[in-house]
């Protein structure tokens, strides 16, 4: 395959690249279960209308049509105004519009599937690896296979971009379902926390699950609560250890080491220590009241606690936690929040391009259009710009050829409205930081850390488990874990060892191992090819 890797200043994409040489062929390529008739007929109409375009050297847009595209989220206050603009645009390019549903981010894990056995006409839809339904949708043939021929034909300036191991890791059996988001893009939260609870508590740093303690400890001995929840996730990465593509419980319930590349266990959790300790920790806290006895009943938003001044701070990936730290300093100039690495010293896993992406329904009508016009929001920048920050003048203006400086963020907001299926490095525009505050130089400076202490690559880094063959043992898995595994990790159990054991249990009887072993069995095939 013919492929360039164009340079992006501030990536590292040598350290992407190695990754992407174990990626080998995207996920997990066992199953073979993916590849209907129905998407090898589609593949090979895709390859001979890509062919007959190539022949003439033009493609056909003299017929109108209308587009529809699902995203996920809420739709902000001038999204349809904003939209308004970039159909302008198409209709003078392509002779087509658009149109946009969401769906919420409370919904998508029951109403995704849906849109395709109901048949619902539409062309585009938001998709990512493991957390956004791209393995699953493959699985039920959901998703236009994407010839080479095809993209190179309706999507020239994507292929331009895309790198080839991007191509690669979005591969199932061989072919692409889906084009990946071309962006930098890690796979670790960090807290954005009280400056001044901090410093009134005498807590220096938080630089490790220790010091992360210490700080939810002085929070409840202050009255206050820490955070919205157990904080599990910084338990285990500290281990050295990431969730598994595809693995029940969006990944949870199967760890790996990602640190160790010669490492090629799987960390289920009732077979590992770590989570029974987690849990005791969990449930010391919990007591303590570093969080609320109800947050599993909460509908509250990761960044309420911390807006609304109930909760000393939040964890979220750090360009979240920088937004709502600039919203609470602003609305709060007194409480200096700031930003801090509970895993600091560790190297930084970064996501597989297929963490975010975009694919055409196979009932599409207009299957080549809406490549074109996925074409359009890919590479074109003055559709990008309006997709990613809104209507140059109102929502935000230019500073030079490549930073921005926003206006008026609250009525459409900064990357707020699904558009990260397209990102783009190449084009993307940086903010723009008229009066730089502490926050924003420690952004930076975190922000170039981690770009300089990428963790070496790990075979499976680029994973991601097919359940279809052991489906109704992996259903009857994640059902049982809702009532146990909440509760255990937020340290809201009143024996610890006990609930561990009915939560063993019930997935031994659910027919965890059935999942295991064939987790077992992909991961060897993943490897070996």
């Amino acid at each position: 395959m013919k492929r360039r890797m164009k340079k992006v200043a501030a990536l590292l994409l040598s350290a992407v690249m190695a990754m992407g040489v174990l990626s080998g062929c995207g996920s997990s390529g066992s199953g073979g279960t993916t590849e209907s008739a129905a998407g090898t007929e589609a593949a090979s109409a895709a390859e001979g209308a890509s062919q007959e375009a190539g022949e003439t050297g033009t493609v056909d847009t003299s017929e109108h049509v209308d587009l529809k595209m699902y995203l996920i989220g809420d739709r902000t206050p001038d999204f349809d105004e904003v939209y308004g603009e970039i159909n302008k645009i198409l209709e003078e390019k392509l002779n087509c519009s658009i149109s946009v549903d969401f769906l919420s981010w409370g919904e998508h894990d029951t109403k995704y599937s849906l849109l395709f056995s109901s048949g619902e006409d539409f062309d585009l839809i938001f998709t990512a690896s493991s957390w956004c339904h791209y393995e699953q949708t493959v699985a039920l043939g959901g998703f236009y296979p994407l010839t080479e021929e095809f993209i190179q034909t309706y999507a020239p300036d994507i292929w331009e971009v895309v790198p080839e191991v991007a191509w690669d890791q979005a591969r199932i059996d061989g072919q692409i379902y889906m084009v990946p988001n071309y962006q930098n893009e890690f796979a670790q939260d960090v807290l954005a926390v009280r400056g001044d609870l901090m410093e009134q508590y005498g807590i220096d740093q938080i630089t490790n699950w220790d010091e992360l303690k210490e700080f939810y400890m002085a929070c409840a001995e202050n009255g206050m609560y820490a955070g919205q929840g157990g904080p599990w996730y910084q338990y285990f990465q500290e281990q050295g250890l990431s969730t598994t593509g595809g693995a029940p419980n969006a990944g949870e319930l199967v760890l790996y080491n990602a640190q160790d590349p010669d490492d090629l266990n799987f960390y289920y959790l009732l077979d590992w220590d770590g989570f029974t300790d987690y849990c005791h920790q969990a449930k010391e806290l919990a007591d303590a009241g570093c969080w609320s006895r109800d947050v599993l009943n909460s509908s509250d938003e990761r960044q309420t606690g911390l807006l609304t001044g109930r909760t000393a701070g939040m964890i979220w990936n750090m360009g979240s936690c920088r937004t709502y730290a600039k919203q609470a300093n602003a609305e709060n100039p007194g409480w200096n929040v700031t930003l801090v690495d509970p895993v600091s010293d560790l190297p930084k896993r970064v996501n597989s391009y297929i963490n975010n992406g975009v694919a055409i329904n196979i009932n599409s009508q207009h299957k080549e259009r809406a490549m074109m016009v996925l074409n359009e929001f890919y590479t074109n920048p003055e559709v990008y710009d309006l997709a990613m920050l809104g209507i140059e003048g109102k929502h935000w203006e230019a500073v030079g050829d490549d930073q921005y400086k926003v206006i008026d963020e609250t009525n459409y907001g900064v990357s707020n409205n699904c558009n990260w299926g397209w990102t783009n490095a190449e084009i993307q525009r940086t903010e723009y930081i008229e009066d730089r505050t502490a926050l924003d130089d420690t952004y930076d400076a975190m922000l170039e850390e981690w770009n300089n202490n990428i963790k070496d690559a790990h075979p499976y880094d680029g994973f991601n488990f097919d359940s279809t063959k052991v489906s109704t043992q992996f259903a009857a898995v994640e059902a049982a874990l809702g009532n146990y595994y909440e509760p255990l990790t937020n340290g809201l159990v009143d024996d610890v060892d006990a609930s561990i054991e009915a939560l063993r249990s019930a997935l031994e009887s659910a027919g965890i191992r059935d999942v295991l072993a064939e987790m077992e069995n992909q991961a060897a095939a993943y490897v070996e090819e």
